[in-house]
């Protein structure tokens, strides 16, 4: 296989999705020790895709973009045939940043990093899980473990890393309070951040007693929002790349309400988590307890549009890539 060439899309400057990406001919990757090699079949483009094309992270190109992915092992081995999904984005694999990205027709991975595909799933719905459902693992599940009968505040809810947290405190029985510009399709509890006073909204839903969680996507203006909108002992996890600075009194909005805050970035878990992240995800999938991610699909030679699409907010719909002849 290495001989062969593949199509893929490659990051070669800096600037919108159509300056920086071209789709060309590259090398089929060689699988290093412990690897083996996927053809992609879908791939997810995030806003991480379309921060790391604008070269705030500063990131070595020219490089093939991408983190999310859902295809088939075609190398030799044991796991030869097998359908594998997962995210790349993790400490020591970087893919997309520091090594050839799955915005391609195939790529090379590490074995811990892969996890059996829900049969449930088409590849594309497969590929649109990715790392939207793993920050939401992260938060809601890891940090916060939220249980049956509470109540968590969605900040951002609309976009995929909100619908995703949804999903999964739906599942645990738990209530979510949507917070977003717009309200999502099948949420009951919606406060519009454009217009609503978020703390005091939210105790009008909780009977003035508050949520007992929050999820925090949107950072900015809305953290203080999202803190003050908690019980007392209540506790929020953060996600968001948000980095403008905010005042408020800690003493008395976290300590004297005994707040327990916490900051998720999953770019600095291991593969093995990840990939444990996708191996609990699969049946629950499997199972139709969690709903498949809305999905647009693209050929690769849409790719800037699609990461423009990202850029301009989807509207809470996921869009994929499709690298290879498939049509899902």
């Amino acid at each position: 296989m290495t001989s062969k060439q593949m199509d893929a899309i490659v990051l070669q400057a800096f600037g919108s999705p159509a300056q920086a990406l071209t789709r060309r001919s590259e090398p089929v990757p060689e699988p290093g020790p412990g690897e083996v090699l996927v053809e992609v079949h879908a791939a997810g483009v995030n806003p991480l895709d379309v921060f790391i094309a604008t070269g705030m992270l500063g990131t070595p190109v020219p490089v093939i973009p991408g983190g999310d992915f859902a295809g088939v092992v075609v190398s030799d081995g044991g796991l030869a045939g097998q359908e594998v999904w997962g995210s790349g984005w993790s400490q020591g694999v970087e893919l997309g940043m520091t090594r050839p990205g799955t915005h391609a027709r195939y790529v090379a991975l590490p074995e811990k990093l892969l996890s059996r595909k829900p049969a449930r799933l088409t590849m594309s719905e497969a590929a649109a899980v990715g790392r939207s459902y793993v920050a939401a693992w992260m938060t809601v599940i890891t940090q916060m473990d939220i249980r049956g009968g509470e109540t968590i505040l969605i900040t951002g809810g609309a976009g995929m890393i909100g619908q995703a947290a949804t999903a999964l405190a739906r599942w645990r029985g738990a209530t979510p309070i949507i917070a977003a510009r717009h309200k999502p399709e099948g949420v009951e509890h919606y406060i519009d951040t454009a217009s609503g006073d978020i703390p005091e909204a939210v105790r009008e839903l909780t009977e003035g007693r508050g949520a007992d969680l929050a999820l925090d996507i949107v950072g900015g203006a809305l953290f203080e929002p999202a803190v003050r909108s908690l019980r007392f002992g209540g506790r929020l996890a953060a996600t968001f790349n948000n980095l403008t600075r905010i005042e408020f009194n800690p003493g008395e909005e976290i300590v004297n309400r005994q707040l327990r805050i916490s900051g998720i970035a999953s770019l600095f878990w291991e593969p093995t988590e990840i990939a444990a992240i996708f191996d609990q995800l699969a049946p629950l999938f499997d199972r139709g307890l969690l709903p498949a991610p809305a999905v647009k699909a693209w050929p690769l030679d849409k790719a800037a549009e699609a990461y423009q699409s990202v850029a301009a907010g989807s509207a809470g719909i996921k869009q994929v890539l499709l690298p290879g002849d498939t049509t899902e």
